[in-house]
Formats: C-alpha cells, sequence, structure tokens
C-alpha cells in the first residue's frame, strides 16, 4: 500500500543535494509527485510531495536523515483532488518595495475565501533605474460563488493604495 510523504530538506547549498535526495527516493522506489527547489540565501530548501509504499517509509526516511548536513523533516499527507467547484487564479503583483505587501494580499485573500496554492515572491533590480522592484506571483482557488469583478475591483485598490501594481487572470 502506498502512502504520501511530504519531506523537506533545509541546508548550506551545495551541488549534489538535489542528486542525492532524489537518489535516496529513487533507491527506496518512491516516486516524487511534485517538488519545489531553490536557493535561500546560502541555505537551500527541498520540498518534495513523495508516494512511497507504507512498508517502507520508515527506512527511506531514516536513509534520509543520515544525509550530511541536511535538517530533514517529515509528515504524511493526503493527495488531494482537484476541486470542480473551485476557478483557479493567478496573481501578479510588482512594485516598489514595501514591508508588509505579503501581508496585506494574504489578507485580503483570506477575507474573500480565497486560498493560496503557490506564492512566490523576489526582488529584482529595475533595468534603468537600479531601484528594488518587489515581485509576487501567486496562484490560487476560490468557489465559482465567488464575483471575480468584486474581487478585480478590490485588487485594483488595494494596489493603489499601495502604490503597486496587481492583475488576477484564470489558469
Amino acid at each position: 500500500m502506498n502512502n504520501s510523504l511530504v519531506i523537506t530538506a533545509l541546508g548550506f547549498d551545495k551541488p549534489g543535494i538535489v542528486s542525492e535526495l532524489t537518489g535516496i527516493v529513487t533507491e527506496y522506489n518512491g516516486n516524487i509527485q511534485e517538488s519545489k527547489m531553490l536557493s535561500l540565501g546560502s541555505e537551500f530548501v527541498v520540498m518534495m510531495l513523495v508516494t512511497i509504499d507504507i512498508s517502507i517509509q520508515e527506512t527511506l526516511i531514516k536513509a534520509l536523515e543520515e544525509v550530511d548536513g541536511l535538517n530533514i523533516s517529515t509528515k504524511n499527507t493526503k493527495l488531494q483532488k482537484l476541486s470542480t467547484d473551485e476557478v483557479h487564479y493567478k496573481i501578479k503583483l510588482n512594485g516598489a518595495d514595501n514591508e508588509g505587501i505579503v501581508n496585506v494580499l494574504s489578507n485580503y485573500l483570506t477575507k474573500e475565501s480565497m486560498n493560496i496554492v503557490d506564492l512566490e515572491t523576489k526582488i529584482i533590480n529595475a533595468p534603468v533605474t537600479g531601484a528594488p522592484i518587489f515581485n509576487l506571483k501567486a496562484m490560487t482557488t476560490v468557489s465559482k460563488l465567488k464575483n471575480i469583478n468584486e474581487i478585480q475591483s478590490d485588487l485594483s485598490q488595494i494596489a493603489n493604495k499601495l502604490g503597486i501594481e496587481i492583475s488576477i487572470t484564470n489558469y
């Protein structure tokens, strides 16, 4: 019987982390369903959703915990089925880097019962001036019953208040 397992790993960034971790998962016949891997400062973060035979799950976890220099965390989970009662939206935001932008947006989305399923932020330098520009991309889900025009209007008001640009589109 297969089980779904979320595996996170955090450690100093160096070549070979992805190869080592995925090699161990493969060695124990695990299947990586989804993953995100990225450098944050001098650290490297791996997040994987793995399906594995429940009879060898503990052996896999022990093998992962033996990897030198990584903090490993695991948690059993259930695979989610896609809902036909929800609509998926992509939100893009960019503008001057100000404290609290993510908090303002996430508070609004919570108020509207919009679920953030993926969120990525980064700061880039503007091409001409070199000024820091904050970028955010979020994938969200919301009930089909919600009025997207009202949400777009509210996001426009938030954008005007913060002096940034926000767009929302289907994905």
